[in-house]
């Protein structure tokens, strides 16, 4: 990858509003938190479902994820599938930057058997051009005019 495309990524995720592109937010009025343990919470929108915790920066409370969202992560290629610490969700993503989510519960799978969805999700991702062309479209359409810009070897098929 280019250093001029490293720094658009890496502009992006700064200016997203997507939660799982950060590692630390500001604690802020409006957003939705869930204190799940002593000084751990879960914050909705994070998409891999992570444990974050309350720290202060400069006299400012930020939220800060404490388990890295790479966790038990399957490569191939330049795609990956990282699984959450639940095993109930599988975030694919395209060099480093998150493309889908899919949940076990849409997806039927489990604990057992998460790291063969995660193989099978890599092997299509990998040799069906056809299915990341779906699944680029069934992004919301900023994301996946965004996807197709950065990396428009995906939508062709293979």
């Amino acid at each position: 990858m280019s250093e001029l495309d490293e720094v658009l990524i890496r502009v992006l995720k700064k200016q997203s509003s997507d939660i799982s592109t950060k590692d630390r937010i500001p604690l802020t009025e409006d957003l939705k938190i869930k204190k799940v343990a002593f000084d751990m919470y879960k914050v909705l929108g994070d998409q891999y479902n992570d444990l974050w915790k309350v720290e202060e920066v400069d006299g400012s409370s930020f939220l800060v994820r404490s388990s890295d969202p790479k966790y038990q992560m399957k490569e191939g290629g330049e795609w990956t599938a990282a699984s959450n610490y639940d095993h109930n969700n599988v975030t694919l993503s395209y060099k480093n930057v998150p493309i889908c989510s899919f949940s076990s519960e849409e997806y039927g799978f489990g604990t057992d058997d998460i790291f063969t969805f995660k193989s099978a999700l890599l092997d299509v991702a990998n040799t069906d051009g056809e299915f990341i062309k779906k699944v680029v479209s069934s992004q919301p359409k900023a994301k996946a005019d965004t996807l197709g810009s950065l990396f428009p070897e995906i939508l062709k098929s293979n």
